[in-house]
């Protein structure tokens, strides 16, 4: 099992400051571009937006199978991840996203391929982004966010 780096961002304005978001930003640039292409292809019609951008996203990236669950204290995404290595791996945590970017080579005779890989997980609750956790181990990540604790004062009531 090897250890995952995992870059954590609690606000907007530090996130956009780490060079992950400014590949993430050119990764969604080039989705918007494609799907904007397969809109036009299909006469600018409304109703197939969203089947025109899950079609460019997977003409540009492998998209992996992947689960989440959620218990009271944390959320656990795990994701099949074959043939790419750790130190190709790079996780961002949000208060309530986690994003996964990953790139592989292969490199035949003649030519090289490049796989990319690119996951958002939107949460429905705040995480503690300083303390999630990503591993890799046989093929499959595993992202383990614990959620951000809300601390209550306990209010009593006051008799008249």
């Amino acid at each position: 099992m090897t250890q995952i780096t995992v870059h954590q961002a609690e606000s907007g304005k530090a996130a956009v400051a780490n060079p992950f978001f400014a590949k993430v930003e050119k990764a969604l640039e080039a989705v918007r571009r494609r799907a904007f292409e397969l809109f036009e292809k299909r006469g600018g019609a409304p109703g197939g937006e969203l089947g025109d951008w899950l079609e460019a996203e997977q003409e540009l990236f492998f998209v992996p199978r992947a689960e989440m669950t959620e218990d009271d204290r944390s959320f656990t995404m795990t994701m099949e991840t074959p043939g790419f290595e750790s130190a190709n791996v790079e996780v961002i945590a949000l208060p309530r996203e986690i994003l996964v970017e990953a790139k592989a080579e292969k490199r035949e005779k003649s030519a090289a391929e490049t796989k990319c890989l690119y996951r958002r997980f939107e949460l429905s609750v705040p995480i503690d982004a300083r303390k999630v956790h990503a591993t890799l181990d046989k093929g499959q990540l595993t992202i383990e966010a614990p959620k951000k604790l809300i601390h209550t004062i306990p209010v009593r009531a006051v008799a008249a």
